[in-house]
């Protein structure tokens, strides 16, 4: 059978492959000797190693930077403490009695605003916003009264005041008024201050601490009852046992009594039946004798 007359793509299946590529035969090296380092042990060094150089993780640069700056804060911040004297203050003018603080005021509110509001509660004298060194309000501000009695009006029926969309706090003036007062940039102040919201990763991690706590609690107070259950003294026991059989034989003797009350009653209502049935008995007795009394009498 040929091939003839097959396509050329059937043809190429038959075709013969080539011969294989001759290749040299391989060689075999020679196996490196092995020593040891027995004969090298005297070139080795005998003085100490050198001091270690100590490693500092990000993290703990990180830590070092932030107690640096806060021990430098700290140290600034005694030398601000020294030199503040609110009496010495230029800005800081007025009766201190009759000078109302309002905090937490919005960016948007001016002093005609304020003073507009507070009015209210009685003559203000004077109006001070405090800005920074850039022009900007810092949200809080001084009212002068001119009259004492309406700054208490103010304290007392001004906290939470909205104005501008945002609730006030009401004060009175605590720096000129109170020996030792701090502002809040001084590490002084009322309240916790700004507590951010704490982020998902710690938060998550303060609630797994809260469970691990809880969790710590209940396994110390189970290991107390059992501790409890095993330094229970024998005597104790027994006293126990003691008392539950006492409790037990009082119990008895309360049923016993009970039983015997009841056959009392019983016995009392035995009796009284008798006397019941004797005096049925007798008014017939008498019904019957006045009948034949009558039946003569009509003979």
């Amino acid at each position: 059978m040929s091939a003839q007359g097959l396509p050329a793509h059937i043809l190429a299946l038959f075709t013969p492959r080539p011969p294989p590529q001759h290749l040299p035969p391989q060689v075999t090296k020679k196996a490196i000797r092995m020593t040891g380092i027995a004969e090298l042990v005297d070139f080795f060094e005998t003085d100490p190693p050198p001091p270690r150089e100590k490693w500092e993780s990000p993290l703990e640069r990180k830590a070092r930077r932030h107690k640096e700056k806060l021990e430098k804060h700290k140290e600034e911040q005694k030398k601000q403490v020294a030199a503040y004297d609110p009496h010495k203050d230029e800005n800081a003018v007025g009766d201190p009695f009759k000078t109302l603080f309002v905090a937490r005021i919005s960016y948007d509110t001016t002093e005609k605003k304020l003073k507009r509001e507070f009015e209210v509660f009685g003559s203000i004298k004077r109006v001070r916003m405090i800005y920074d060194q850039k022009g900007k309000p810092r949200g809080y501000a001084f009212i002068e009264y001119e009259h004492e009695r309406d700054l208490k009006n103010a304290y007392k029926q001004g906290d939470g005041k909205k104005i501008d969309g945002r609730r006030v706090m009401v004060d009175v003036e605590r720096g000129r008024t109170v020996e030792g007062w701090l502002p809040r940039r001084l590490g002084g102040g009322r309240g916790p201050g700004r507590v951010g919201k704490p982020s998902k990763k710690k938060a998550k991690r303060m609630e797994a601490e809260l469970r691990a706590s809880k969790d710590k609690d209940k396994d110390k107070e189970k290991e107390k009852e059992k501790e409890r259950k095993r330094t229970r003294s024998p005597e104790k026991d027994r006293d126990r046992e003691k008392d539950r059989d006492k409790e037990k034989d009082r119990g008895k003797e309360k049923d016993r009594g009970k039983d015997k009350d009841k056959e009392k009653d019983r016995e009392k209502d035995k009796e009284k039946d008798k006397d019941r049935k004797r005096d049925r008995s007798r008014s017939r007795d008498r019904d019957r004798d006045r009948k034949a009394k009558k039946a003569k009498e009509e003979r």
